[in-house]
């Protein structure tokens, strides 16, 4: 995960040092130097997005602390300002001298860098924002499919060209046989075509998987250990894949009973 979050950032700040090397480049009709003047502005445009979006933001705006924020963010604006334009000078002394043509001031200006910066900040934040939305309405769909689902009594199984009801509170387990899924309840047995991972997506939390050819009703284990347990006179498997996740359910399970 940490991988992927820094390839992506990575690949955003090259965009980013794409775009300024065409912004500067057409105002000075040279793309080389325009490259050399991005890359030395674009540690302050990371440093100063970074320590807005994920300083500032989280720690005073978005706790209502406005005060601080406005203060600390007119030292952030004063601070980005004055390091863009000791680049500026640096850059333009030192680019002048390989081509004084092409190198405008205008294009290294106050005004024109703290306008390019901050569209670069808060365009950034605009997407974090989106971003988090998204995740937040993802987490919600989640949570009330998992209400939902913990709210149902009753599962519909297709058996012997029938649809069947059965009660949660009936089901002892279920078992994958190759091309069948057999569901052993306390007054029947039922064998049907559907597959275990679709059951599984169907089950309250009360159940758990601990085998790819098992999932179980944890209100009746009487007992277990990490590598069985023990349900209705059966002693069904818990294979390595789903062990650590198994005992560590189990355990919560009948403590909480």
């Amino acid at each position: 995960m940490f991988r992927n979050r820094y390839i992506l950032h990575s690949a955003f700040w090259l965009i980013i040092l794409l775009f300024l090397t065409l912004f500067f480049g057409f105002s000075w009709k040279s793309y080389r130097l325009a490259f050399y003047f991005s890359l030395f502005l674009l540690p302050i445009v990371v440093i100063t997005t970074y320590i807005f979006n994920f300083f500032l933001v989280p720690r005073y705006l978005l706790k209502e602390r406005y005060g601080k924020f406005i203060l600390y963010f007119i030292y952030l604006i004063i601070a980005s300002l004055y390091l863009e334009m000791l680049v500026a000078l640096f850059s333009f002394v030192m680019l002048a001298k390989t081509s004084t043509r092409v190198v405008s001031l205008e294009g290294i200006s106050i005004f024109t860098l703290g306008i390019m910066l901050y569209l670069i900040v808060f365009a950034t934040s605009f997407v974090r924002l989106v971003m988090q939305f998204q995740k937040k309405e993802t987490l919600v769909e989640k949570l009330q499919s998992e209400k939902e689902k913990n709210e149902q009594e009753k599962i519909l199984i297709r058996a012997d060209r029938k649809n069947h009801l059965i009660d949660f509170k009936d089901l002892y387990y279920i078992e994958s046989l190759n091309d069948y899924v057999k569901i052993l309840t306390s007054n029947d047995e039922f064998i049907t075509r559907e597959k275990i991972t679709s059951l599984n997506k169907k089950l309250p939390d009360r159940f758990l998987r601990i085998h790819r050819s098992f999932i179980i009703n944890m209100e009746y284990v009487t007992s277990f250990t990490t590598t069985s347990v023990d349900i209705k006179d059966q002693i069904l498997p818990i294979s390595r894949t789903y062990k650590k996740d198994s005992v560590s359910k189990l355990q919560k399970s009948k403590i909480a009973q």
